[in-house]
């Protein structure tokens, strides 16, 4: 039995990923275990794939020394191994693996993370069944990899290590391809719905327009419950949202005038962030919302209104992390391209919030380009170029948003040799060398 203690250390503890970042955090497959840092205390969530959201476990009271962790997620099983690199150096690289499992898909994962050859599938497979739990570190780059059997190690025999050829021309980045998508999801607490239900009964109470028809009491109790419902963030792998809520905020977005309709972009944003309000389903209903956003945004010019643009960019960049209903909105009814016109129209504005929801929409939208297989296929590489161009030029961007078009940028030319060519056709690469070279704030 694995000797036990009391939990991980204060070291340990400072070395786990932030739950309050947990939503930059993608979990790879449902119900994988994930520890992250809360209050001085690490606490174990595990991944939902249907809500796309870590359900916090509890608290990781012990530690069994048999198991490791790899940049916060914990393993039954984790061990080093090490690399023949250039020069003659070693790398060493650890991967984990969990009782239960296929050798073979661990393998996989741990080859597409470090971008090693596919050739090492078996080696480190066979590295995984036959030296679970034991002390041997196998070298890829060697004959044997350092996978004596077990018969040969109790007979204190080796092997001699014959470097193998490494495949240097696969290039490796630290911070591409971008994993996942960022997303916008302060204010959903008590205190800031209150907020925008309070403004949408404002402006229901001042209606005298048939251009903005009012709510009726069962609407405004419907968006209550709605709220009530988002607030409880702790909830949302088994609270459901129903078409009727949904349905007022459409109700609004679509026959409100652009100077009442925002509060319920707003509600939309969270809302979308829901797993049940997002599920696959739903797919028509987020398509008809983003249309009537993206309508209302393109009548609203960059000095008449900051919020209309920043909250419909923000909604735009949550649906992608949203569920597959929302995803499917954004990239099944073909509203991307209007999407990255709406930021490349707004992409010089001059504030601040507007610019970080237009660098947002570019990387999530990279994300899901480099993600996605054919997804490129009959995407204008200048939709997504132009934007980008028209940012790093502008100079107006702070650090933050500046990283992120920047990722956005590397993403998409991995995604398709498409965006290359182009790229190098725009002379992009001096516009990024002016970005490094400090033109930004």
């Amino acid at each position: 039995r694995a000797k036990t203690s009391s939990g991980p250390s204060p070291e340990e503890i400072a070395k786990l990923p932030n739950w309050t970042a947990q939503t930059s955090h993608t979990g790879k497959s449902d119900g994988q275990v994930q520890v992250f840092a809360k209050d001085n205390k690490a606490i174990a969530a595990q991944w939902s794939a249907a809500s796309r959201t870590w359900i916090e476990v509890g608290e990781v009271t012990g530690r069994n020394d048999a198991q490791g962790t790899i940049n916060g997620v914990r393993f039954d099983h984790v061990f080093p191994i090490e690399m023949d690199v250039a020069g003659g150096g070693v790398q060493t690289l650890t991967i984990g693996y969990n009782n239960g499992d296929n050798p073979f898909v661990t393998a996989q994962a741990f080859i597409d993370e470090h971008v090693l050859d596919q050739g090492y599938l078996s080696q480190i497979a066979d590295y995984i069944r036959q030296r679970t739990g034991e002390s041997s570190v196998p070298t890829l780059g060697t004959a044997d990899g350092g996978n004596n059997t077990q018969s040969n190690a109790a007979a204190g025999s080796s092997s001699s290590s014959t470097p193998m050829d490494i495949d240097a021309a696969t290039p490796s980045y630290q911070y591409l391809p971008m994993k996942g998508y960022k997303s916008f999801d302060a204010g959903a607490d008590s205190k800031t719905l209150t907020k925008i239900i309070t403004k949408i009964r404002e402006f229901n109470a001042t209606n005298t327009t048939d251009n903005n028809p009012t709510l009726s009491t069962n609407d405004i109790d419907l968006l209550d419950n709605l709220c009530a419902t988002l607030g409880a963030t702790s909830r949302y792998h088994s609270s459901s949202i129903t078409d009727a809520e949904l349905n007022v905020i459409h109700k609004i977005i679509n026959s409100w005038s652009s100077s009442h309709a925002f509060p319920a972009i707003d509600l939309a944003r969270l809302t979308v962030l829901h797993p049940d309000a997002s599920k696959s389903t739903r797919g028509a209903y987020w398509s008809t919302i983003l249309q009537a956003t993206l309508q209302t945004c393109n009548q609203t010019t960059a000095s008449s209104s900051v919020a209309i643009p920043m909250l419909s960019l923000r909604l735009c960049a949550n649906c992608f992390r949203g569920g597959n209903g929302s995803l499917h909105a954004v990239v099944g009814s073909q509203l991307l391209p209007e999407i990255l016109q709406c930021a490349a129209n707004f992409s010089t504005s001059t504030n601040k919030n507007v610019r970080l929801a237009v660098s947002t929409v570019l990387l999530n939208a990279a994300s899901y380009l480099q993600r996605t297989a054919g997804s490129c296929d009959g995407m204008d590489a200048d939709s997504m170029l132009s934007p980008v161009g028209k940012v790093l030029a502008s100079g107006l961007y702070e650090t933050e948003a500046t990283v992120r078009v920047l990722v956005a940028l590397g993403t998409v030319l991995l995604a398709d040799d498409k965006f290359l060519s182009r790229a190098k056709e725009l002379d992009m690469a001096v516009v990024v060398r002016g970005v490094a070279g400090g033109g930004q704030h």
